[in-house]
């Protein structure tokens, strides 16, 4: 392949390892995020059960068995997903995929530690700082199923890209990293920001329809089902998913780190030389790197 024809560097382009921790890391997520509403799922349905109001004596034992039997079943899967470590799994597989991510970037742009002053040398050291990043989160290996071991880590493209000349390497930098970065942070704030705009909504309605509820029922007391429990239930789901999320949080920093990365990309001047472009990619990297270590930090992991 004619390596001045490149255009694109697609995730496939990069080192297995980085896409086996990064489809671990969502398949942790999806997992978290699925037991956590089937949790928050069941608190409702318990409270919908518990809201029935009956007068004879046998109807109301099965419905108090049926409560508490749900009521079991959430908080076994509010135990599965503490013993599981799922959401320890979803961020330890985004620090190695984001950190493996960086490394490649360097690597393709020659940026230090790998600049051609030891070109003999450059592969080795990039294995050698793969495996380091890998060797941190070793607990991590199990979740990858044997992925990381198939394929590249060092792939043709990362290869190419790095022979090409400095206008070339800084070309697709801007393009590939820094502009699908900032896309990225930019779709994620926007969806955040929506996010948030939504939740209030659907919690400000349900404590409405609670309190309607509880005056309804005051004028017909006779109702067999008072709702007023579900709607608080569902309100109290609503706001600890909410929380869960962080979308206020994210909103805020994602738009912040898509401005951020914007400025960085207007410091690129006309023409590099090798070491200012070496140098313009270590700032976007690091600037990058401190959005990540934030998210991390925001979530309270150790």
């Amino acid at each position: 392949m004619n390596t001045s024809i490149i255009n694109r560097i697609a995730n496939d382009d990069l080192p297995t390892l980085f896409r086996a921790c990064d489809q671990a890391s969502v398949s942790a997520q999806k997992q978290y995020v699925g037991l956590t509403v089937a949790s928050l799922s069941l608190l409702i349905a318990a409270a919908a059960v518990a809201s029935l109001t009956l007068n004879d004596t046998w109807d109301k034992s099965v419905l108090a068995i049926i409560s508490a039997v749900v009521l079991i079943i959430s908080i076994a899967l509010i135990v599965a997903i503490r013993v599981s470590k799922l959401e320890q799994a979803w961020y330890d597989g985004r620090a190695i995929a984001e950190s493996v991510k960086t490394l490649a970037w360097r690597y393709m742009t020659r940026t230090e530690p790998f600049s051609n002053t030891q070109p003999d040398k450059i592969d080795e050291l990039f294995l050698s700082e793969l495996k380091s990043i890998f060797l941190q989160r070793k607990a991590f290996a199990i979740r990858l199923g044997g992925q990381s071991a198939i394929g590249q880590c060092i792939t043709d493209k990362m290869r190419q890209m790095r022979n090409l000349g400095v206008e070339d390497r800084k070309r697709l930098y801007l393009s590939e990293r820094i502009g699908d970065q900032r896309k990225w942070y930019g779709d994620k704030a926007e969806y955040n920001r929506r996010s948030v705009n939504r939740m209030f909504i659907v919690i400000v309605v349900l404590h409405v329809l609670a309190i309607l509820s509880a005056v309804a029922i005051v004028r017909w007391p006779e109702f067999p089902l008072n709702p007023s429990g579900i709607f608080i239930t569902m309100a109290t789901a609503f706001l600890a998913w909410t929380q869960m999320k962080r979308h206020q949080e994210l909103a805020q920093s994602y738009a912040v780190a898509a401005q951020d990365l914007g400025f960085i990309e207007q410091q690129a001047s006309a023409t590099m030389t090798d070491e200012q472009l070496s140098l313009f990619v270590a700032n976007s990297e690091n600037a990058i790197s401190r959005e990540h270590t934030l998210w991390r930090a925001r979530r309270c992991v150790e």
